[in-house]
Protein backbone atom coordinates (compact mmCIF):
# COMPACT_ATOMS: atom_id res chain seq x y z
CA UNK A 1 0.00 0.00 0.00
CA UNK A 2 2.72 2.73 1.02
CA UNK A 3 4.32 1.57 -2.69
CA UNK A 4 1.27 2.54 -3.88
CA UNK A 5 0.99 6.01 -2.74
CA UNK A 6 4.30 6.46 -2.73
CA UNK A 7 4.13 5.76 -6.79
CA UNK A 8 0.81 7.80 -7.32
CA UNK A 9 2.23 10.46 -5.25
CA UNK A 10 5.69 10.87 -7.67
CA UNK A 11 3.01 10.45 -10.82
CA UNK A 12 0.92 13.62 -9.46
CA UNK A 13 3.63 15.46 -7.72
CA UNK A 14 4.45 17.70 -11.24
CA UNK A 15 0.76 18.06 -12.02
CA UNK A 16 0.49 19.44 -8.45
CA UNK A 17 3.53 21.75 -8.93
CA UNK A 18 2.15 23.35 -12.25
CA UNK A 19 -1.06 23.78 -11.02
CA UNK A 20 0.31 25.60 -8.05
CA UNK A 21 3.16 27.50 -9.99
CA UNK A 22 0.57 30.65 -10.85
CA UNK A 23 0.09 31.12 -6.99
CA UNK A 24 3.71 31.00 -6.54
CA UNK A 25 4.62 33.78 -9.07
CA UNK A 26 5.14 37.55 -8.25
CA UNK A 27 2.89 39.16 -10.78
CA UNK A 28 4.11 40.86 -13.78
CA UNK A 29 3.35 44.33 -15.44
CA UNK A 30 4.92 44.54 -18.67
CA UNK A 31 5.18 48.27 -19.98
CA UNK A 32 5.83 48.28 -24.50
CA UNK A 33 8.55 50.74 -26.49
CA UNK A 34 6.87 53.00 -28.46
CA UNK A 35 4.52 52.58 -31.21
CA UNK A 36 4.19 49.04 -30.12
CA UNK A 37 0.34 49.22 -28.74
CA UNK A 38 -3.02 50.00 -30.52
CA UNK A 39 -4.47 53.42 -30.53
CA UNK A 40 -8.29 54.37 -31.18
CA UNK A 41 -9.75 57.53 -32.41
CA UNK A 42 -12.91 59.23 -33.51
CA UNK A 43 -13.40 62.60 -35.38
CA UNK A 44 -15.82 64.76 -33.64
CA UNK A 45 -17.88 67.99 -35.39
CA UNK A 46 -14.54 69.88 -34.97
CA UNK A 47 -12.74 67.81 -36.90
CA UNK A 48 -11.56 69.97 -39.87
CA UNK A 49 -10.54 67.10 -42.49
CA UNK A 50 -7.67 68.44 -44.99
CA UNK A 51 -9.34 66.49 -47.88
CA UNK A 52 -13.18 64.69 -47.67
CA UNK A 53 -11.22 61.59 -47.49
CA UNK A 54 -9.66 62.40 -44.29
CA UNK A 55 -13.55 63.40 -43.17
CA UNK A 56 -14.65 59.90 -44.14
CA UNK A 57 -15.18 58.51 -40.71
CA UNK A 58 -16.02 61.61 -38.98
CA UNK A 59 -19.13 61.34 -37.18
CA UNK A 60 -18.91 57.34 -36.74
CA UNK A 61 -17.71 56.46 -33.79
CA UNK A 62 -14.35 54.65 -32.59
CA UNK A 63 -11.78 52.89 -35.35
CA UNK A 64 -8.09 51.59 -35.07
CA UNK A 65 -5.74 54.41 -35.95
CA UNK A 66 -2.65 52.86 -35.11
CA UNK A 67 -2.01 50.41 -36.55
CA UNK A 68 -4.08 49.86 -39.61
CA UNK A 69 -1.38 48.05 -41.78
CA UNK A 70 -3.88 47.52 -44.77
CA UNK A 71 -5.33 51.20 -44.67
CA UNK A 72 -1.65 52.82 -44.63
CA UNK A 73 -0.65 50.02 -48.02
CA UNK A 74 -2.85 52.90 -49.74
CA UNK A 75 -0.67 56.14 -50.37
CA UNK A 76 -3.78 58.22 -50.24
CA UNK A 77 -4.53 57.03 -47.06
CA UNK A 78 -1.21 58.36 -45.58
CA UNK A 79 -1.59 61.86 -44.98
CA UNK A 80 -5.29 61.35 -43.18
CA UNK A 81 -2.67 58.93 -40.65
CA UNK A 82 -0.41 61.91 -40.52
CA UNK A 83 -3.06 64.70 -40.00
CA UNK A 84 -5.24 62.20 -37.05
CA UNK A 85 -1.53 61.35 -35.30
CA UNK A 86 -0.32 64.42 -34.92
CA UNK A 87 -0.82 66.98 -31.77
CA UNK A 88 -0.53 70.71 -30.72
CA UNK A 89 1.72 72.27 -28.03
CA UNK A 90 -0.10 74.80 -26.83
CA UNK A 91 1.74 77.74 -25.18
CA UNK A 92 -0.45 79.18 -23.27
CA UNK A 93 -1.69 76.10 -21.49
CA UNK A 94 1.96 74.36 -21.74
CA UNK A 95 0.68 71.17 -22.82
CA UNK A 96 0.15 69.04 -25.67
CA UNK A 97 -3.00 68.04 -26.88
CA UNK A 98 -4.31 66.67 -29.72
CA UNK A 99 -5.43 68.21 -33.09
CA UNK A 100 -9.30 69.81 -32.76
CA UNK A 101 -12.04 67.27 -33.66
CA UNK A 102 -9.43 63.97 -32.59
CA UNK A 103 -10.16 61.88 -30.03
CA UNK A 104 -8.03 58.83 -28.92
CA UNK A 105 -8.03 56.17 -26.66
CA UNK A 106 -5.97 53.73 -25.89
CA UNK A 107 -7.97 50.10 -25.75
CA UNK A 108 -7.53 46.93 -23.27
CA UNK A 109 -5.26 48.86 -20.79
CA UNK A 110 -4.63 45.97 -17.94
CA UNK A 111 -4.00 43.45 -20.58
CA UNK A 112 -1.61 42.62 -22.76
CA UNK A 113 -4.10 42.21 -25.42
CA UNK A 114 -3.26 45.61 -26.94
CA UNK A 115 0.28 44.73 -27.81
CA UNK A 116 0.62 41.25 -28.61
CA UNK A 117 -0.30 42.40 -32.00
CA UNK A 118 -1.02 46.50 -32.82
CA UNK A 119 -2.67 45.21 -36.37
CA UNK A 120 -4.89 42.53 -34.90
CA UNK A 121 -6.28 42.04 -38.47
CA UNK A 122 -3.04 40.95 -39.89
CA UNK A 123 -1.01 39.18 -36.77
CA UNK A 124 2.42 40.28 -39.35
CA UNK A 125 4.19 43.24 -36.84
CA UNK A 126 5.12 42.48 -32.87
CA UNK A 127 7.60 42.55 -31.00
CA UNK A 128 6.15 41.81 -27.20
CA UNK A 129 4.43 38.54 -28.56
CA UNK A 130 7.23 36.55 -28.29
CA UNK A 131 7.88 37.73 -25.17
CA UNK A 132 4.08 37.21 -23.94
CA UNK A 133 3.97 33.70 -24.41
CA UNK A 134 7.18 32.65 -23.23
CA UNK A 135 5.29 34.26 -20.18
CA UNK A 136 2.41 32.07 -20.44
CA UNK A 137 4.25 28.97 -21.05
CA UNK A 138 5.75 29.68 -17.14
CA UNK A 139 2.14 29.58 -15.90
CA UNK A 140 1.52 33.67 -15.94
CA UNK A 141 -2.10 34.67 -17.06
CA UNK A 142 -2.96 37.64 -18.77
CA UNK A 143 -5.14 40.01 -16.40
CA UNK A 144 -4.48 37.34 -13.36
CA UNK A 145 -0.98 37.37 -12.74
CA UNK A 146 0.57 39.09 -16.23
CA UNK A 147 -1.16 42.85 -16.82
CA UNK A 148 0.04 45.13 -19.35
CA UNK A 149 0.16 48.40 -19.17
CA UNK A 150 -0.18 50.01 -22.93
CA UNK A 151 -0.03 53.62 -23.92
CA UNK A 152 -1.33 56.95 -26.34
CA UNK A 153 2.95 56.71 -27.26
CA UNK A 154 2.46 60.42 -28.83
CA UNK A 155 2.75 61.88 -25.40
CA UNK A 156 5.36 61.52 -22.23
CA UNK A 157 5.79 63.27 -18.98
CA UNK A 158 6.98 66.81 -18.03
CA UNK A 159 9.04 68.29 -14.98
CA UNK A 160 7.34 69.39 -11.89
CA UNK A 161 5.57 72.37 -12.51
CA UNK A 162 4.79 71.57 -16.00
CA UNK A 163 1.60 69.86 -17.18
CA UNK A 164 0.97 66.64 -18.81
CA UNK A 165 -2.23 65.98 -19.27
CA UNK A 166 -1.88 62.46 -20.84
CA UNK A 167 1.10 61.61 -19.53
CA UNK A 168 0.56 61.99 -16.11
CA UNK A 169 -2.74 60.08 -16.70
CA UNK A 170 -1.29 57.23 -17.96
CA UNK A 171 1.34 56.96 -14.71
CA UNK A 172 -1.71 57.64 -11.96
CA UNK A 173 -3.05 54.51 -14.50
CA UNK A 174 0.20 52.31 -14.47
CA UNK A 175 0.11 52.94 -10.52
CA UNK A 176 -2.93 51.79 -9.69
CA UNK A 177 -2.49 48.72 -12.08
CA UNK A 178 0.50 47.89 -9.88
CA UNK A 179 -1.49 48.01 -6.99
CA UNK A 180 -4.30 46.38 -8.36
CA UNK A 181 -1.55 43.20 -9.52
CA UNK A 182 -0.15 42.88 -5.87
CA UNK A 183 -3.52 42.83 -4.42
CA UNK A 184 -4.93 39.98 -6.90
CA UNK A 185 -2.07 38.17 -6.01
CA UNK A 186 -1.80 37.99 -2.45
CA UNK A 187 0.16 41.13 -1.94
CA UNK A 188 3.07 39.88 -3.33
CA UNK A 189 5.07 42.61 -5.10
CA UNK A 190 5.08 43.16 -8.64
CA UNK A 191 8.22 42.99 -11.26
CA UNK A 192 7.77 45.49 -14.30
CA UNK A 193 8.75 44.66 -17.13
CA UNK A 194 9.45 47.44 -20.20
CA UNK A 195 11.07 47.97 -23.71
CA UNK A 196 12.28 50.34 -25.41
CA UNK A 197 10.93 53.71 -24.20
CA UNK A 198 8.50 52.15 -21.76
CA UNK A 199 12.06 52.09 -19.54
CA UNK A 200 12.41 55.75 -19.14
CA UNK A 201 8.19 56.63 -18.35
CA UNK A 202 8.35 53.66 -16.03
CA UNK A 203 11.00 54.89 -14.47
CA UNK A 204 9.57 58.66 -14.12
CA UNK A 205 6.71 56.66 -12.17
CA UNK A 206 9.22 55.38 -9.53
CA UNK A 207 10.85 58.61 -8.59
CA UNK A 208 7.99 60.21 -8.21
CA UNK A 209 6.87 57.53 -5.53
CA UNK A 210 7.75 57.43 -1.67
CA UNK A 211 10.17 54.87 -0.74
CA UNK A 212 7.49 53.35 1.06
CA UNK A 213 5.05 52.30 -1.92
CA UNK A 214 8.04 51.12 -4.06
CA UNK A 215 8.98 48.62 -0.98
CA UNK A 216 5.46 47.37 -0.71
CA UNK A 217 4.63 47.17 -4.64
CA UNK A 218 7.24 46.60 -6.73
CA UNK A 219 10.27 43.82 -6.36
CA UNK A 220 12.22 44.62 -9.43
CA UNK A 221 12.56 46.65 -12.51
CA UNK A 222 13.72 44.99 -15.65
CA UNK A 223 13.63 47.41 -18.40
CA UNK A 224 15.02 46.18 -22.14
CA UNK A 225 17.06 47.97 -24.04
CA UNK A 226 15.77 51.32 -22.56
CA UNK A 227 17.15 54.75 -24.03
CA UNK A 228 17.92 56.70 -20.77
CA UNK A 229 20.01 59.53 -22.30
CA UNK A 230 17.79 59.34 -26.09
CA UNK A 231 19.27 58.22 -29.18
CA UNK A 232 21.10 59.79 -32.53
CA UNK A 233 18.50 58.85 -34.34
CA UNK A 234 16.29 61.13 -32.41
CA UNK A 235 18.09 63.97 -34.29
CA UNK A 236 17.75 61.88 -37.58
CA UNK A 237 13.58 61.79 -37.72
CA UNK A 238 13.36 64.98 -37.14
CA UNK A 239 14.68 65.22 -40.29
CA UNK A 240 13.75 62.22 -41.96
CA UNK A 241 10.70 61.56 -40.89
CA UNK A 242 9.59 58.18 -39.27
CA UNK A 243 7.24 55.52 -40.98
CA UNK A 244 7.28 52.93 -38.00
CA UNK A 245 8.84 50.69 -39.47
CA UNK A 246 6.27 50.24 -42.59
CA UNK A 247 8.21 49.90 -45.86
CA UNK A 248 5.08 50.89 -47.88
CA UNK A 249 4.93 54.05 -46.05
CA UNK A 250 7.31 57.49 -47.02
CA UNK A 251 8.51 58.45 -43.73
CA UNK A 252 8.79 62.24 -45.07
CA UNK A 253 5.02 62.26 -45.28
CA UNK A 254 5.15 61.75 -41.46
CA UNK A 255 7.92 64.06 -40.77
CA UNK A 256 5.26 66.78 -39.42
CA UNK A 257 3.21 64.41 -36.82
CA UNK A 258 6.20 62.89 -35.74
CA UNK A 259 7.51 66.11 -35.28
CA UNK A 260 4.35 67.54 -33.68
CA UNK A 261 4.45 64.62 -30.77
CA UNK A 262 5.63 65.07 -27.36
CA UNK A 263 7.67 61.85 -27.14
CA UNK A 264 9.82 62.99 -30.18
CA UNK A 265 11.34 65.37 -27.76
CA UNK A 266 12.22 62.84 -25.41
CA UNK A 267 14.32 60.87 -28.09
CA UNK A 268 17.20 63.94 -28.39
CA UNK A 269 20.75 62.70 -26.68
CA UNK A 270 21.17 64.02 -23.78
CA UNK A 271 24.32 66.54 -23.09
CA UNK A 272 24.43 64.79 -19.72
CA UNK A 273 28.79 63.58 -19.33
CA UNK A 274 27.22 60.74 -18.15
CA UNK A 275 25.27 60.30 -21.53
CA UNK A 276 26.50 61.91 -24.57
CA UNK A 277 27.91 65.19 -22.91
CA UNK A 278 28.92 67.72 -25.09
CA UNK A 279 32.24 67.18 -26.84
CA UNK A 280 31.18 64.73 -29.12
CA UNK A 281 30.08 65.83 -32.16
CA UNK A 282 26.56 63.75 -33.42
CA UNK A 283 26.02 66.00 -36.77
CA UNK A 284 28.54 67.61 -38.71
CA UNK A 285 28.06 69.90 -41.78
CA UNK A 286 30.41 71.77 -43.76
CA UNK A 287 30.26 74.58 -41.33
CA UNK A 288 28.94 73.28 -38.13
CA UNK A 289 28.98 70.40 -35.72
CA UNK A 290 26.21 69.52 -33.38
CA UNK A 291 27.10 68.02 -30.39
CA UNK A 292 24.19 67.00 -27.58
CA UNK A 293 25.01 70.27 -26.24
CA UNK A 294 23.84 72.04 -29.51
CA UNK A 295 20.11 70.31 -29.83
CA UNK A 296 18.94 73.80 -29.09
CA UNK A 297 20.86 75.25 -32.42
CA UNK A 298 20.06 72.03 -34.16
CA UNK A 299 16.52 72.18 -33.88
CA UNK A 300 16.24 75.92 -34.98
CA UNK A 301 18.53 74.67 -37.98
CA UNK A 302 16.24 72.09 -39.50
CA UNK A 303 13.41 74.41 -39.42
CA UNK A 304 11.90 73.48 -36.57
CA UNK A 305 12.93 76.26 -33.99
CA UNK A 306 9.22 75.86 -32.21
CA UNK A 307 10.56 72.72 -30.30
CA UNK A 308 13.40 74.58 -28.14
CA UNK A 309 10.76 76.22 -25.74
CA UNK A 310 9.38 73.01 -25.04
CA UNK A 311 12.89 71.03 -25.03
CA UNK A 312 14.24 73.37 -23.11
CA UNK A 313 11.59 73.69 -20.06
CA UNK A 314 10.49 69.65 -20.48
CA UNK A 315 13.05 67.83 -21.58
CA UNK A 316 16.39 68.82 -20.10
CA UNK A 317 15.48 68.55 -16.69
CA UNK A 318 14.53 65.47 -16.91
CA UNK A 319 17.41 64.29 -18.76
CA UNK A 320 19.86 66.79 -18.57
CA UNK A 321 21.72 65.20 -15.39
CA UNK A 322 22.14 62.12 -14.00
CA UNK A 323 18.89 60.13 -13.48
CA UNK A 324 17.75 59.67 -10.03
CA UNK A 325 17.77 56.03 -8.41
CA UNK A 326 14.37 54.49 -8.93
CA UNK A 327 14.83 53.57 -5.26
CA UNK A 328 13.84 49.63 -6.51
CA UNK A 329 16.18 46.58 -7.13
CA UNK A 330 16.84 47.20 -11.25
CA UNK A 331 18.15 44.67 -13.89
CA UNK A 332 18.81 46.71 -17.17
CA UNK A 333 19.29 44.24 -19.81
CA UNK A 334 21.20 46.04 -22.58
CA UNK A 335 22.07 44.76 -26.60
CA UNK A 336 25.55 45.40 -28.11
CA UNK A 337 28.12 44.23 -30.97
CA UNK A 338 24.88 45.94 -33.06
CA UNK A 339 26.08 48.74 -35.21
CA UNK A 340 24.37 51.86 -33.97
CA UNK A 341 24.05 55.44 -35.60
CA UNK A 342 26.86 57.04 -33.81
CA UNK A 343 27.09 59.98 -36.10
CA UNK A 344 25.54 62.05 -39.18
CA UNK A 345 27.96 63.41 -42.15
CA UNK A 346 26.61 65.77 -44.54
CA UNK A 347 28.56 66.58 -47.36
CA UNK A 348 27.60 70.18 -47.54
CA UNK A 349 25.19 72.80 -45.32
CA UNK A 350 21.65 71.50 -46.34
CA UNK A 351 20.66 69.35 -43.43
CA UNK A 352 17.83 68.10 -46.11
CA UNK A 353 20.39 66.23 -48.14
CA UNK A 354 21.15 62.57 -48.01
CA UNK A 355 23.68 61.90 -44.84
CA UNK A 356 26.55 59.38 -44.40
CA UNK A 357 26.40 57.51 -40.66
CA UNK A 358 28.98 56.27 -39.11
CA UNK A 359 28.31 53.49 -37.12
CA UNK A 360 29.58 53.10 -33.17
CA UNK A 361 28.23 50.09 -30.23
CA UNK A 362 24.65 49.82 -29.47
CA UNK A 363 21.17 46.99 -30.33
CA UNK A 364 20.79 49.33 -33.92
CA UNK A 365 18.72 51.78 -32.07
CA UNK A 366 20.21 52.65 -28.52
CA UNK A 367 23.69 53.69 -28.40
CA UNK A 368 25.93 51.96 -26.03
CA UNK A 369 26.30 55.51 -24.38
CA UNK A 370 22.56 55.84 -23.67
CA UNK A 371 21.48 52.58 -22.73
CA UNK A 372 24.70 52.49 -20.03
CA UNK A 373 24.16 55.71 -18.58
CA UNK A 374 22.77 54.42 -15.34
CA UNK A 375 25.77 52.28 -15.12
CA UNK A 376 27.75 53.02 -11.30
CA UNK A 377 24.62 55.63 -10.56
CA UNK A 378 22.21 53.21 -9.21
CA UNK A 379 22.37 50.87 -5.85
CA UNK A 380 20.88 47.06 -6.40
CA UNK A 381 21.50 47.46 -9.43
CA UNK A 382 22.18 44.57 -12.08
CA UNK A 383 23.78 44.56 -16.25
CA UNK A 384 23.15 42.23 -18.31
CA UNK A 385 24.56 42.59 -21.90
CA UNK A 386 23.15 40.95 -25.05
CA UNK A 387 25.69 40.36 -27.87
CA UNK A 388 24.81 40.97 -31.77
CA UNK A 389 20.87 40.76 -30.79
CA UNK A 390 18.91 43.77 -32.09
CA UNK A 391 16.47 46.38 -30.39
CA UNK A 392 13.25 44.94 -31.42
CA UNK A 393 14.74 41.33 -31.07
CA UNK A 394 15.36 41.62 -27.19
CA UNK A 395 11.88 40.97 -26.59
CA UNK A 396 11.75 38.23 -29.44
CA UNK A 397 14.82 36.38 -29.99
CA UNK A 398 15.57 33.12 -28.20
CA UNK A 399 18.51 33.80 -26.94
CA UNK A 400 17.65 37.47 -25.70
CA UNK A 401 14.33 35.89 -23.92
CA UNK A 402 16.10 33.39 -22.29
CA UNK A 403 18.13 36.20 -20.65
CA UNK A 404 14.86 38.27 -19.82
CA UNK A 405 12.98 35.48 -18.34
CA UNK A 406 16.46 34.54 -15.86
CA UNK A 407 15.74 37.69 -14.62
CA UNK A 408 12.18 37.33 -14.42
CA UNK A 409 13.05 34.38 -12.56
CA UNK A 410 15.44 36.05 -10.71
CA UNK A 411 12.78 38.00 -9.25
CA UNK A 412 10.32 35.06 -8.61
Amino acid sequence: MAIRLLILVQLLLPLLLVAAAPHLLHPIVLVPGYATNELDARLTEQYRPSSPRCGERKGKGWFRLYLNYSALQDPANVPCFAEQMSSVYDAASDDYQNVPGVETRVPFFGSTQAFRFPDPDRKNFSYMNTLVERLEKMGYRDGETMFGAPYDFRYVVAPAGHPSRVGDAFLRALKSLVERASRQNGGRPVTIVTHSAGGPLTHQLLVRQPPAWSRRFVRRFVPVAAPWGGIVLGMVTLVSGNNYGLPFVDARALLEAGRSQQASLWLLPSPSPAMFGTAQPLVVTKSRNYSAGDVADYLVAIGFGEAVGPYQSRVLPLFGGDLPPPGVPVTNIVGVGVGTTERIVYPGDDLDGTPATVAGDGDGVVNLASALAVENKWKNYRLVKVSNVTHNDLVADDRALEIVIQEIQRAN
